[in-house]
């Protein structure tokens, strides 16, 4: 781009700085005006937000969560876990254990979390 302007003089350069500032200038007189006296019609109508009448109540929504984890339940994520680390050590396991890791990221953060709230439920 530059090869193609480097041959402009000063003089051109000024002249093209004054088209575009008197065109700037008046795209913006006319849009003020225009703004001011133009037709009322055409303006933004702001309409309020109305609840619908067949939407359910936020304290119904809710799901009941059932938080206590079975024996059976726990015996089948320290299953999952040992078979994790099984395929993480084992060298033809390994692609198998990079794939799950790459495709559920948080997979054996939240089994460790489930084992530690399951060692708090038996606590209590």
């Amino acid at each position: 781009m530059e090869r193609k302007t480097s041959h402009f003089s000063q003089l051109t350069w000024i002249t093209i700085l004054f088209c575009f500032t008197i065109l700037t200038g008046a795209c913006s007189i006319y849009l003020i005006v225009k703004s001011i006296t133009g037709d009322a019609t055409r303006h933004i109508s702001i309409t309020p937000i109305i609840k619908p009448t067949n939407a359910v109540p936020f304290e119904y929504e809710t799901v009941k969560l059932n938080p206590v984890i079975s024996t059976t339940e726990f015996e089948n994520i320290i299953l999952f876990r040992r078979h994790m680390d099984s395929l993480e050590r084992s060298p033809t396991g390994k692609k198998t254990y990079d794939s799950i890791v790459r495709f559920r990221p948080g997979l054996l953060d939240s089994l460790k979390l489930v084992e530690y709230y399951y060692e708090s439920q038996l606590k209590k």
